[in-house]
């Protein structure tokens, strides 16, 4: 048998890639650079499931309660009554706690108060519970087609709007490091009698510096979801749910926990957590100050693009579309010419994901390489000469994908308004559908997620009405190559719709 996975990552490895992107131990990376090469060499031989001793996710009462309660206090040890809050470790990713949160939260054709851009995983739980999510536009920067988060006006009004929602589901920080201020959003919530959940899966090393946003729970958030091997030396797929028990029956939540997560939770990853977070207690504080110096003097040498910092100063976008590339090609070049990955690229720049994995020679090499690719002229008119990029999938390494020429500057706005919901999202999956061409899909339901990238942004959802903006949205980023999720087909020509409404 030939191991497909193991091959193309142990070559990847291999290459000693710099890497701005997560998980945060950087290619472990920072395990070898702190003393815990062996301990991670001899992780696998640990590997088990609920014997006696090993006590059980599900039910924690012996070394996993003792676990979650000591990441609790190692993570929130500052946090007003901490003994009043309980910690659970999630192996499913933040998608399992996001999802279990809002079940536990709303009941059958429940509402529930939701940002536009939440995660793939709270609409899949609206659709689970049969809620009727209310949806409150995130703004945009059009500049650079990023997320900065929720209109605070918006979320208070949509409470006032519907005061018989159960819970408020909010996402800061957003993917590009922005936040706002929670404090009223909660309050009215609260005075409703509604649960407030805030997906935090971006926000697990804020506490490391006074530097960066507090998180949600130090606003009263009544549940927060994070992943740790986000920002933090965990391993993939590592993320912790923390709720305030005098809001929250914790009894309750595991139930709803246990329905989102493996029968048979990972020991490795339970173990990586604790290993993440004695990094975190020993050495995570210096560790962030020394990497916010490193950003601080990148920025300052790096003065050929436009470079934007979140409100956590640890995300970085660099504009490239303004110098004549756009973010695509600029991220495959500094893969496959500089040996640099980054989290992800947008046709208007790229963002850095920048972790306490990162040291000063990461950024050093990150300047050299932006200034190596304006000194080489890698990109520019059409008539020039220009370098073809090699495929790292493909076997014969200069089989050429194409050169890179000049991008052109582009604006491409979604529309104002969120589409008219004639179904519940449960409603309309359950409903047969039919493949047509998306310029004959005026005024019918869709009945998949639609999601162009960038911003990332649903444009339509399941039982939402398709009207003549998004049909020309969808028209304008075929031509511009844009990615979106949900489209039928590669060449953008059909879209799902419910059948015979």
């Amino acid at each position: 048998m030939k191991k497909y996975i193991y091959d193309k990552l142990n070559e990847i490895h291999s290459k000693k890639m710099t890497s701005f992107h997560m998980p945060g131990h950087n290619n472990a990376k920072l395990f070898d650079e702190l003393g815990y090469t062996d301990l991670m060499h001899n992780i696998y031989k640990l590997d088990t499931t609920e014997i006696i001793g090993t006590d059980n996710l599900h039910s924690p009462k012996e070394i996993i309660d003792k676990s979650q309660k000591q990441a609790l206090k190692i993570l929130f040890n500052d946090l007003d009554c901490v003994d009043n809050y309980e910690l659970s470790y999630l192996v499913n990713g933040s998608t399992s706690g996001i999802e279990a949160a809002i079940m536990y939260s709303c009941k059958n054709k429940d509402k529930i108060i939701i940002n536009r851009n939440c995660h793939q995983s709270a609409y899949n739980a609206c659709i689970m519970a049969n809620l009727e999510p209310i949806f409150v536009m995130d703004i945009i920067n059009k500049r650079n087609s990023i997320l900065e988060g929720s209109d605070i006006n918006a979320y208070l009004q949509a409470i006032d709007n519907n005061p018989d929602a159960k819970a408020v589901f909010i996402t800061r920080p957003t993917y590009y490091g922005n936040v706002f201020n929670l404090e009223a959003i909660i309050k009215k919530a609260h005075s409703k009698g509604m649960i407030v959940i805030v997906d935090e899966a971006h926000g697990a090393h804020l506490n490391l510096s006074s530097q960066l946003p507090k998180s949600a729970l130090y606003l009263g958030a009544d549940i927060v979801v994070q992943s740790l091997h986000k920002s933090l030396p965990t391993f993939t797929q590592t993320s912790i749910m923390v709720v305030d028990c005098k809001r929250i029956n914790i009894n309750r939540m595991r139930v709803f926990l246990s329905m989102t997560q493996s029968s048979s939770p990972s020991y490795i990853l339970m173990m990586s957590i604790e290993i993440g977070l004695e990094i975190y207690e020993k050495n995570g504080k210096a560790l962030m100050e020394e990497l916010l110096v490193n950003i601080d003097e990148f920025r300052k040498k790096q003065n050929k693009y436009k470079i934007t910092l979140g409100d956590d100063r640890t995300k970085l976008f660099i504009n490239t579309i303004d110098k004549g590339i756009n973010g695509y090609d600029f991220a495959k070049l500094l893969r496959y010419e500089y040996n640099i990955q980054v989290e992800l690229a947008n046709y208007y720049g790229i963002l850095l994901l920048c972790t306490i994995g990162n040291n000063e020679e990461d950024f050093n090499k990150l300047d050299d390489s932006i200034n190596d690719i304006a000194k080489r002229k890698l990109y520019g008119p059409e008539e020039k000469n220009f370098v073809y990029f090699h495929s790292m999938d493909d076997d014969i390494s200069d089989k050429p994908i194409r050169p890179i020429y000049m991008s052109k500057s582009i604006e491409l706005n979604l529309p104002n308004e969120i589409p008219l919901s004639v179904l519940r999202p449960k409603q309309a999956m359950d409903l047969d559908r039919e493949s047509i061409e998306i310029h004959k899909s005026l005024d019918r339901l869709c009945a998949d997620f639609i999601i162009p990238y960038p911003p990332g942004v649903c444009l339509i959802g399941p039982g939402e009405k398709i009207n003549k903006e998004i049909i020309d949205f969808i028209k304008n980023s075929q031509e511009l190559k844009i990615d979106i999720n949900g489209i039928e087909s590669k060449d953008f020509k059909y879209i799902s719709v419910i059948k015979d409404i």
